[in-house]
């Protein structure tokens, strides 16, 4: 059988075959391209350069293609012993196959969410539109609970605001919460901790009648605003609610703690400031109330005197949980 291969030589075709002399072959051009077609294809060799005519040699039934400087390397037949350049290159290309097919996986498999900066247990924000057009997003839930005295539950808010009037005459504080079934709960004192009602307990049975202490939950989900962003005003004006309601607890520290607490509160109005104007007017307005009996709450706090339980600021403070539910409730 005889082998031919075609080489291009300055862009035209030479063919050599084995049946062709040796001086034959030498008056072409000694330079070889580096583009081979082989005809026998289960027999070849890669090149890393060009090879001169004089050193190719050609055998029966077998062709190879050496160089003086070894710049090739040979694809085997079966049976034959993989060399370790061969090795390490399929070795390499497997590795970072594997690797990359890793990475795409992974990309496409992580949540988008966490390239955001919120918590892990945060909701997922969802959005949809207001009547208006705008995207609204819906807030995670937010879950009040404190603990109250009770003066008393009545079957109708006329009576409920009557008890009300005749405790305030009486130098103590009350607000009216709804009960269920269209009854009306009277509170006269709040605080994050049953036992911090103690005192507030003791002092109001001496003129009224014994209060019960009560938890009081609330929660709010399903809230929406225009932003995501608006969550830190929420979320934050809870959070400052409990810390007044503590520092009122501790005399003590009451004013270093008062300071930085008001400062914090400062910050968080500013912010509120700014995100307001992309609010409906009812929640703006219901955010100002809250604001304006919250600070109220600050400093009836601040005039609090040592060795006497301040009724006022337990007014404010349950004045301020009143209006920063009447805040969430325009949100749904």
């Amino acid at each position: 059988m005889k082998h031919e291969i075609s080489i291009l030589i300055n862009g035209k075709e030479q063919r050599y075959s084995e049946s062709k002399s040796h001086n034959d072959q030498e008056h072409s051009s000694n330079e070889v391209a580096a583009a081979i077609e082989v005809l026998d294809k289960d027999k070849y060799m890669v090149l890393a350069e060009p090879l001169k005519k004089n050193e190719i040699v050609f055998k029966r039934n077998k062709m190879n293609l050496f160089s003086k400087k070894g710049t090739g390397f040979y694809l085997p037949q079966k049976g034959k012993t993989l060399s370790k350049q061969i090795l390490a290159a399929v070795m390499a290309a497997v590795v970072t196959g594997t690797v990359l097919g890793i990475m795409v996986l992974m990309v496409f498999s992580t949540d988008i969410t966490e390239a955001g900066n919120l918590k892990a247990e945060t909701a997922p924000v969802q959005k949809e539109e207001s009547s208006s057009g705008k995207k609204l997003v819906t807030l995670p839930p937010i879950n009040l609970e404190f603990s109250a005295l009770q003066a008393g539950v009545f079957s109708t808010k006329e009576r409920a605001q009557d008890v009300v009037k005749s405790i305030e005459d009486n130098g103590f504080s009350a607000v009216i919460i709804p009960a269920g079934d269209e009854k009306s709960a009277v509170i006269v004192g709040i605080a994050n901790e049953k036992h911090q009602l103690e005192s507030y307990g003791e002092i109001y049975q001496n003129k009224m009648e014994k209060p019960i202490v009560k938890k009081l939950s609330f929660s709010f989900d399903n809230l929406k605003t225009p932003s995501s962003l608006d969550e830190t005003y929420f979320t934050n004006g809870k959070i400052l609610l409990q810390n007044v309601l503590t520092l009122s607890q501790m005399p003590g520290t009451k004013d270093s703690g008062l300071d930085q607490t008001l400062s914090g509160f400062n910050k968080w109005k500013q912010y509120g400031q700014n995100q307001k104007k992309n609010w409906k007017g009812e929640t703006a307005k219901a955010a100002s109330d809250f604001e304006k009996q919250l600070e109220g709450a600050f400093l009836a706090l601040k005039d609090t005197k040592k060795g006497e339980l301040n009724w006022a600021f337990q007014q404010k403070a349950m004045d301020s949980l009143q209006s920063y539910k009447q805040l969430l409730q325009t949100l749904k």
